[in-house]
């Protein structure tokens, strides 16, 4: 499989990865409101995400104490995500699209010349779908679509490569089940910090 090097060194682009790249970005630029929606997931739908976690913390039943539980998990797994993208970032300093083809790629949207691999956004809010698997269908079907139009949106507005957004959906599914294994350890002081702001009952469903 062929390699394409930037200047960058040490970082590779495979020439699959390339050549989606370009054509799904090749459809950037065409219809305006195409790109303002595709700008809003690719920068904001994150922050729907975590709304919507927050949301079901505080509105959900008194009972619901191992969905606030799982809530906690999430939200665990999204700062590890976070952690083991920057450790992944500094030891892969790959060139964003926009940095290595810079007179090629259609960019939507502003952002900085950082590391391009893997994805924060979609880490995040697969590590969070991840540590929520098992609960409503609603819920989880929600979330990977989110997952899924974060993205393809970060790609087409053309400050990730596509072996980015699956790199991020990895680590992301990685640091939700890495979670999940831990509910042993983590279960009761997660349960006693819920009781501490009174947003879990004496007794736990497990």
């Amino acid at each position: 499989m062929g390699l394409s090097f930037f200047p960058t060194e040490g970082c590779a682009i495979f020439a699959w990865d390339r050549a989606l790249f370009f054509w799904w970005n090749g459809f950037a630029g065409r219809n305006p409101v195409l790109d303002g929606l595709a700008a809003l997931v690719a920068q904001y739908l994150i922050f729907g995400v975590a709304a919507l976690m927050v949301a079901l913390m505080l509105a959900s039943p008194r009972g619901a104490s191992a969905l606030r539980r799982r809530l906690v998990y999430a939200g665990l797994a999204a700062a590890l995500a976070l952690g083991v993208n920057y450790a992944l970032a500094a030891a892969v300093p790959r060139p964003r699209p926009f940095v290595a083809y810079p007179h090629a790629v259609h960019l939507l949207i502003a952002h900085a010349a950082d590391a391009s691999f893997p994805s924060d956004h979609v880490a995040v809010t697969a590590a969070v779908a991840f540590a929520l698997m098992g609960r409503s269908r609603l819920l989880q079907g929600v979330l990977w679509a989110a997952v899924a139009l974060i993205a393809l949106a970060r790609v087409f507005v053309g400050v990730h490569w596509p072996s980015d957004v699956i790199g991020g959906a990895a680590v992301g599914a990685l640091c939700g089940g890495v979670v999940l294994a831990l509910d042993g350890v983590l279960g009761a002081p997660v349960d006693a910090l819920l009781r501490l702001v009174h947003l879990q009952p004496g007794a736990v469903e497990r």
